[in-house]
């Protein structure tokens, strides 16, 4: 059976929201919704977005209280019969079983998206928004805690290339099924 839920982990400057973008135009026509952990982080007051993108200070935040509330997102949009990509940062055990278990009814496909440090130390210096800091934690915490379907390299290739890769191998899943 064909995945509803296509999960993309790594850490922050991987590229996962463009190659979500992407991966949406390739998988055309059918209409895939992308949603992101980031989604609700900007929903946050901006005053205390701004501690935690540009001084990596997460004090005010209840983590737990937010990725269960993407979890709890992305569950019921499949649940109402939609198409998902959701892009996250997974960076311990614990929080990957917290989805694990919170998309356990769905045909899901997770996608571990790796790069090189040096690479997303790049990005973000040229992006602005986040601190070195976050990166550099994400580089080493994620991603390495869910059971990948597919694990791909965003250091040198193109995101059109990725997107084919990704979209190929969910289209393979659909047909070993």
């Amino acid at each position: 059976m064909r995945p509803n839920l296509i999960v993309l982990d790594g850490p922050s400057g991987a590229g996962k929201t463009t190659l979500s973008k992407a991966l949406q135009e390739t998988l055309l026509p059918e209409n895939w919704l992308y949603l992101s952990i980031d989604t609700l982080v900007y929903t946050l007051p901006s005053s205390i977005l701004e501690r935690c993108n540009q001084e990596n200070d997460w004090q005010s935040v209840d983590a737990d209280t937010l990725f269960k509330g993407a979890f709890a997102c992305v569950d019921a949009l499949v649940n109402a019969g939609n198409k998902v990509i959701f892009d996250t940062v997974i960076s311990t055990p614990t929080r990957a079983l917290q989805m694990d278990l919170a998309f356990e009814q769905h045909q899901r496909f997770y996608v571990g998206v790796n790069c090189e440090l040096s690479e997303l130390e790049r990005r973000t210096r040229l992006r602005g928004d986040r601190t070195l800091e976050e990166v550099r934690h994400g580089f080493a915490t994620s991603p390495l805690h869910l059971q990948y379907d597919l694990e791909i390299d965003s250091t040198s290739m193109s995101v059109s290339d990725l997107a084919t890769i990704v979209a190929a191998t969910v289209h393979e899943e659909q047909h070993e099924a």
